[in-house]
């Protein structure tokens, strides 16, 4: 029998195989990584295999150059296209304001004139009321001189 028993002796090889095999699988990642990074390398540069001879050299050094400048154009046209929306929602805000302004103006205007309607409504209703009270005095007046002139006659 050895110094330590057949158990621990099983787990321990258990476990430096996991460790190995956890060791094996972050290699394995980061060769995945590093292939990623050298095709993201290889998209951003976009050399085409033309540019190289048949022993891997390149021909020129203007593709990734060109490759640079064409980034480059696109960026400046979408930042260009960017200030030209921008401008154009400033100018829509604008217009928004200026509407919205208008219709408190006008909801200002409408709410003078419905009062004022009412004012008027109600003072020709009161006018109404006056030109009924007159009335019935005139016509309580008419009775009474009526009613004195028929006893002037009457005596």
């Amino acid at each position: 029998m050895s110094v330590i028993g057949d158990r621990e002796a099983k787990k321990l090889e258990k476990l430096m195989a996991q460790e190995a095999k956890a060791e094996e699988k972050n290699i394995k990642h980061a060769l995945k990584d590093v292939k990623k990074a050298e095709r993201a390398v290889k998209k951003s540069v976009k050399v085409r295999p033309s540019d190289y001879t048949m022993f891997g050299r390149m021909l020129t050094k203007e593709a990734p150059r060109k490759a640079v400048e064409k980034a480059e154009k696109q960026k400046a046209k979408a930042t260009k296209q960017e200030h030209s929306t921008a401008k154009g929602l400033i100018k829509a805000k604008h217009k928004h304001a200026d509407v919205l302004e208008k219709e408190a103006k006008v909801e200002e205007r409408l709410t003078e004139t419905r009062d004022k309607e009412a004012s008027a409504h109600q003072n020709a209703q009161q006018l109404h009321a006056d030109l009924d009270s007159l009335q019935m005095s005139i016509t309580g007046n008419a009775k009474e001189r009526d009613s004195r002139l028929a006893e002037v006659y009457a005596h």
